[in-house]
């Protein structure tokens, strides 16, 4: 099962749950954005202990979960996420490269520039790119150690001081042993397939992903972050670049949108989708 943003709605989680139960799939990915808003970013934390049941019951049903962090959730759970994943509750593969089940797992849960204020989780597409985007929704924020709102004083520098996202996917790229077997949770979806379709008819995906995913040619690519794109590209959900199969599962509404994949030594076949059906 693949899927993203489960940060939509509190039920999200045990919706989740209840589709394992029955779909009963051997690997589930998130691909960020993994806890709800409803009390602010800041109190995040209060949930941890739902997600940590959440996820032993999704174990408890026979699959593994794998995820990454997302652009909408606390930096400060990324301690809680290397601990689930020592613990064993699920696998964290932000920045990281992990075998499970014969496939290697890749995480990048790193966005280039949004109007939102919160922006840990923004990085530079390319060391020679440092996109900032014309709308800016509120002055830039990061959460501190305290968990307290901090201003940015120079978002540019900000953006200049950190690791780009390709640089990031390369890095991992070059740690897979068989990059024709590898899955990469990327929150972030490519540019120029619709997986990046706003409600404002902005398309806002990364072409820097798009180059990274024709050039390396993975198995699989799991995307997220546009909750609405598949309301209004059509209803794309899956498309692909080279031999590489990307899906965007979208995440609206109060049903859990969600793909179904098998993998076989064919490569991926039987995609679909939990709303929109079989591709």
């Amino acid at each position: 099962m693949a899927l993203a943003d489960i940060h939509h709605s509190e039920e999200k989680w045990e919706q989740l749950v209840s589709a394992v139960r029955e779909v009963k799939p051997a690997v589930v990915a998130v691909a960020g954005d993994l806890l709800p808003k409803s009390n602010g970013t800041l109190a995040q934390s209060g949930y941890l202990p739902h997600l940590k049941d959440c996820a032993l019951a999704i174990k408890d049903a026979g699959a593994e979960l794998v995820l990454i962090l997302g652009n909408d959730d606390n930096q400060l759970l990324i301690p809680e996420m290397e601990k689930g994943d020592e613990q064993g509750l699920w696998h964290y593969v932000a920045d990281k490269v992990k075998e499970i089940q014969g496939y290697w797992f890749c995480g990048c849960p790193w966005i280039r520039d949004y109007p939102f204020a919160y922006k840990f989780w923004v990085a530079p597409g390319s060391p020679e790119e440092v996109y900032i985007n014309r709308v800016q929704l509120g002055p830039p924020l990061l959460i501190n150690k305290n968990n307290e709102i901090e201003t940015i004083p120079d978002l540019k520098s900000y953006l200049e001081s950190k690791m780009s996202i390709k640089e990031s996917l390369h890095n991992m790229a070059d740690q897979v042993a068989d990059i024709s077997k590898s899955i990469w949770l990327i929150h972030e979806p490519p540019a120029y397939m619709g997986l990046d379709h706003c409600a404002t008819g902005e398309k806002v995906g990364s072409p820097v992903i798009n180059q990274f995913l024709m050039e390396k040619q993975p198995l699989l690519s799991i995307h997220g972050h546009i909750h609405e794109a598949p309301k209004y590209n059509g209803g794309i959900w899956v498309g692909k670049i080279g031999r590489t199969v990307c899906i965007q599962a979208g995440q609206q509404d109060d049903d859990l949108y969600y793909t179904t994949i098998n993998l076989t030594d064919a490569g991926v076949i039987n995609l679909k989708h939990s709303i929109y059906g079989d591709f």
